[in-house]
């Protein structure tokens, strides 16, 4: 007797995502496995992004609109509510599936039925799709401890995409976190999802990340308040995660201090950008907010925010007239960034 097969929902939140949807949907609809089908959660799209997809019909689309704009966190939260098959995994509309995805994942399912997650290789691509670099490998059995390792010594490539699970488990937590701007919501729902057991990961590179100026994970002066926000909202996570997961709590004790004090740096040092950007010098209760939130995260650490000639230098820029080059030296260090990416 032969066994149905697994059947898998692609699922994919957008707003405006002309013209990179119909690349990423076309991905998409290219799998070499048949047994899928897509959600698109559309959030009033003003663009061709709707027009386009009702323009397809293939059965294999189904299509939820909004009667409301919504925020990017109440726009994801919608994919605990649409029926699902027994597999799904997420996608940004910017983002591609290589023909081979769900067949490795299928294949890896197969190989390892008890792993909570699945994951394949992926590579960065810039904003015309040329490849940028492939991402960090990882264990092909990764643990919640090694992903914590690292992601807090910067040797891991955090992405939504290319990550596919169980559908009721997802919807049994309640989908992704409601973290602010859905920052840092990928690890906590991973570290989720992987509780209690691990990731199967299969290398070979079936998916692509666009890097481009307009993502919405792209750092910005502006965006601090949203990231120290959100930072905070992992390190609670964290706190409520580890005291059941007994080498989750070491990695958090050996390299959670470092990881927040270099995190927590570079926002301040946006929040200066910011303030040369305004044309003044930082407001002194905005030092005193990130003193005050990385004596929160990682009390072993507190009082070293601003032990580093990096801040240093910037400080001195923007409490000098001389603060319109910080935002110079910004434009030329965000560039490099983005083409290293």
């Amino acid at each position: 007797m032969t066994s149905a097969p697994t059947r898998f929902s692609v699922v994919l939140p957008v707003r405006n995502g002309w013209p990179y949807v119909q690349e990423c949907v076309e991905s998409i609809l290219a799998q070499t496995y048949p047994h899928f089908d897509l959600i698109v959660l559309d959030n009033q799209s003003t663009d061709q992004t709707v027009p386009w997809l009702k323009s397809q019909n293939d059965s294999r689309i189904r299509l939820y609109g909004s009667s409301s704009s919504l925020s990017i966190v109440d726009s994801w939260a919608r994919a605990v509510g649409v029926e699902k098959q027994e597999y799904m995994t997420l996608i940004g509309h910017d983002d591609l599936l290589d023909p081979g995805f769900l067949t490795a994942i299928n294949d890896s399912i197969d190989r390892y039925p008890d792993a909570k997650l699945y994951q394949t290789g992926s590579r960065l691509i810039d904003t015309v799709g040329e490849t940028i670099r492939s991402c960090r490998a990882v264990p092909e059995r990764e643990t919640p401890a090694q992903y914590i390792e690292g992601r807090f010594t910067y040797r891991r490539d955090i992405t939504g995409t290319g990550v596919v699970f169980r559908s009721a488990e997802y919807d049994r937590l309640g989908g992704i976190p409601r973290f602010e701007r859905l920052f840092f919501a990928d690890d906590a729902l991973w570290l989720s999802l992987m509780k209690g057991g691990y990731k199967a990961f299969a290398p070979a590179e079936l998916c692509s990340i666009r890097m481009h100026p307009k993502k919405e994970s792209t750092t910005k002066p502006s965006s601090w308040p949203s990231l120290l926000l959100a930072l905070n909202q992992f390190a609670e996570f964290l706190q409520d995660y580890v005291p059941s997961d007994a080498q989750a709590k070491a990695a958090v004790a050996q390299y959670g201090p470092s990881f927040m004090l270099k995190y927590h740096r570079n926002l301040y040092i946006l929040a200066l950008l910011e303030a040369c950007q305004l044309g003044r010098t930082i407001n002194p209760a905005t030092t005193e907010r990130f003193a005050a939130s990385l004596k929160k995260c990682a009390p072993a650490v507190d009082g070293s925010l601003r032990k580093s000639p990096k801040v240093a230098l910037v400080e001195a820029l923007n409490a000098s007239p001389a603060r319109s080059l910080a935002l110079g030296l910004w434009n030329i260090y965000h560039r490099l960034w983005m083409q290293a990416q």
